[in-house]
């Protein structure tokens, strides 16, 4: 009895080396792999730096600059990556895009229909940074299959917004309502003007996170033809919505009249109370001077360092916060003064 097991025993140990050295062999095996393909695309990518360089800044595709084979394809990319990164001119980025079409189309079409995710996705990301715009179908047709991942689903509409894609707003309001409001605003932070407008236009029929993303967003852009939109959310809304509309207008930094927002600072939200002490530091309107001090005492820290911050930015500022120091009975509103006053704001 007691044989067998010993024998059982050494058969499993014996299993079990083979099966490490088989998994020891294969990682040597493919460290070697890539060890060689990386030396391989360090070479074409020296090889291709200067033709490449030549294509960009002048226009003239070579016909020696091809990528006939994964490695030079790989190679290429990574310099086309690089150079995506720290070209700052219209038209030598105008070019890389054209090269990028020229020469990696097919292989980023061949890739976004591969079965291993990594390639998708990885087709996608430089798809995204070199703007091809010409696989833009082969990206929208991604979105009808029946596999596809969330990541995948994010990373194309992406894509389609930085491509400014007509079929934004139809597909963020219907298909796509389940996208977390940083999401929304990560994909909606891609569209220019007029693409943008139209979620502003139709922002009554869209779904709370994204109603707050195209919210946070017109605060964003700071372009006063947000403000009458920004203000009439403000009016009308409540709760969060009403919130990030107030934070929009703090963003844009204009109000059409104070006297309406005067009433936040008794407010009993306390991030109402934040946000006017933050608009009255933007407009540096001189009658909120004394409801700033007065929020000095607020119970909530927030509220008390931004009226502090708010009346650094008044030219009298010093002076208001030196005067609170010595005259306050409130040992909060003594603290915070003391705090801004000493944060180097003032310090010569």
């Amino acid at each position: 009895m007691i044989t067998d097991e010993i024998q059982f025993l050494v058969a499993a140990f014996v299993v079990l080396s083979g099966i490490l050295l088989i998994l020891l062999v294969y990682l040597i095996c493919r460290k070697a792999f890539e060890n060689r393909q990386r030396r391989r695309i360090e070479h074409f990518k020296i090889i291709m730096n200067d033709k490449m360089l030549h294509s960009v800044f002048t226009g003239e595709f070579l016909r020696s600059l091809q990528a006939d084979t994964k490695v030079k394809k790989l190679a290429l990319e990574e310099l086309l990556s690089h150079y995506a990164e720290i070209l700052e001119g219209t038209e030598e980025k105008n070019n890389l895009i054209k090269l990028a079409e020229s020469r990696l189309t097919a292989y980023y079409r061949q890739n976004l229909s591969s079965l291993r995710w990594s390639s998708r996705m990885n087709a996608l990301f430089h798809i995204e940074a070199f703007q091809m715009e010409g696989l833009k179908e082969d990206i929208i047709s991604m979105l009808n299959r029946r596999r596809i991942t969330k990541e995948e689903k994010i990373r194309v509409l992406t894509i389609l917004a930085q491509l400014q894609s007509a079929e934004m707003f139809d597909l963020l309001t219907g298909k796509y309502r389940d996208l977390s409001y940083l999401e929304y605003r990560n994909i909606l932070s891609r569209l220019n003007t007029d693409g943008f407008d139209q979620f502003v236009l139709g922002y009554h029929s869209c779904q709370p996170e994204l109603k707050f993303a195209i919210m946070d967003l017109s605060g964003l852009r700071k372009e006063l033809n947000y403000l009458n939109f920004a203000e009439t959310i403000f009016s009308v809304s409540s709760g969060e919505e009403r919130v990030r509309a107030l934070k929009a207008i703090v963003s844009i930094g204009h109000v059409r009249k104070l006297d309406q927002y005067l009433h936040l600072f008794q407010s009993g939200n306390w991030e109402e109370r934040m946000l006017a002490a933050r608009l009255a530091g933007v407009l540096k309107a001189e009658k909120t001077l004394p409801e700033l001090v007065q929020l000095l005492q607020d119970s909530s820290w927030w509220v008390r360092s931004q009226a502090g911050q708010s009346i650094t930015m008044f030219p009298q500022g010093k002076k208001v916060l030196e005067d609170v120091m010595s005259d306050s009975n409130d040992s909060f509103a003594r603290d915070m003064a003391w705090e801004w006053i000493n944060k180097g704001v003032y310090q010569t």
